[in-house]
């Protein structure tokens, strides 16, 4: 009986054993710092801490990347955290919760623009430019544009939304003392203020303008009515580039991996994100489509920033002019793809 106890007790501890082995090999976030590795019997996989923008096409390309085993490919072990809004991802840099995140163009100009003495994140690399918005009017008070003269047009201060208002009077020709803006702070506000009638027009892309649409309101003017897109960009601190540059590489190169695979498998990849987040996969592909997914910097970029830079400066959202390219550092991008950085 004792030789019997014995055996089962050996037999246990060398389950116990192989079980321990076993979970070795699996790698999941664990909070580390950034650079910290995490090893497993099979290799290591580097911590990049992922802040993205919760719908954005920078969290489709992290959850499809992290599904499909892109970024373990390459030696990333890729932590995501959502945030309400890209900038907010800067600040989750800037007091050490990321490592990565994404600015899009005119919230960048205007954080460095306020902040340039002391801003220390760089951009890294542009993963995409879209000509998605529209703007929404009541068709029964627009329907030219001289028409928003002293009517609401709606928007959300401090925002890329205040760009295109300013372009859009500018196209009708409205005089500062003609022009309306109706502050909100949703998609929810704006159905509100449209149904009071305190606001004709809306600038807007995604969920809100299909609810915008179902409540009878109709598109009106494009992105490339005026002539413009948003671009929206990796960027880092200038600590971890300089640190973590072989990180970044392998971060950067599982991104266009990913770029590749869900421009080849766009069904799949909708499957995935609305497994993953919840967007219904027919938003998802129209999403998809008004986005156009590149890794890369060049002269449009810096000719697109400039642009936008020297509306705000004009607008007075910050006093003192800067260089954009003292706060582009794409050494890590240029590297793993030399073709695709040229300014």
């Amino acid at each position: 009986m004792k030789k019997k106890l014995l055996s089962l007790l050996l037999i246990l501890g060398l389950i116990t054993g192989a079980a321990g082995c076993g979970n070795s090999n699996n790698t999941r976030s664990t909070g580390t710092n950034a650079g910290e590795n995490q090893t497993s019997e099979e290799g290591s996989l580097e911590n990049v801490r992922l802040g993205v923008f919760t719908g954005g096409p920078d969290q489709y390309l992290a959850v499809v990347g992290k599904e499909q085993g892109i970024f373990e490919k390459h030696g990333i072990n890729l932590e995501i955290t959502e945030f309400a809004a890209g900038i907010n991802t800067v600040d989750a840099i800037v007091t050490g919760q990321s490592d990565v995140g994404m600015i899009a163009d005119f919230a960048g100009i205007n954080r460095i623009g306020n902040t340039q003495e002391n801003f220390n994140i760089r951009i890294i690399g542009r993963y995409t430019t879209a000509k998605n918005y529209s703007l929404y009017v009541n068709p029964d008070e627009v329907t030219k544009l001289e028409d928003l003269s002293g009517k609401g047009l709606a928007t959300m201060p401090g925002t890329i939304l205040d760009y295109y208002n300013a372009l859009t009077y500018e196209k009708a020709n409205i005089k500062e003392e003609d022009r309306k803006l109706v502050n909100v702070d949703s998609g929810q506000t704006v159905l509100s203020v449209f149904e009071s009638g305190d606001a004709v027009a809306f600038w807007t892309a995604g969920t809100t303008a299909k609810k915008l649409e179902e409540s009878g309101m109709k598109e009106f003017l494009t992105m490339e009515d005026l002539g413009v897109s948003v671009d929206a960009y990796y960027v880092s601190s200038d600590s971890y580039i300089k640190e973590h540059a072989d990180t970044l590489e392998k971060f950067l190169s599982a991104i266009k991996e990913t770029e590749e695979w869900i421009l080849a498998n766009q069904e799949t990849a909708a499957e995935i994100i609305e497994g993953k987040t919840g967007v219904p996969q027919e938003q998802v592909l129209q999403n998809l489509e008004a986005n156009e997914l590149l890794l890369d910097f060049k002269q449009d970029s810096i000719d697109h920033l400039n642009e936008i830079k020297e509306w705000a400066l004009g607008a007075g959202l910050f006093e003192k002019d800067y260089e954009i390219k003292d706060f582009v550092d794409t050494t890590v991008l240029e590297n793993v793809f030399p073709d695709d950085v040229d300014y």
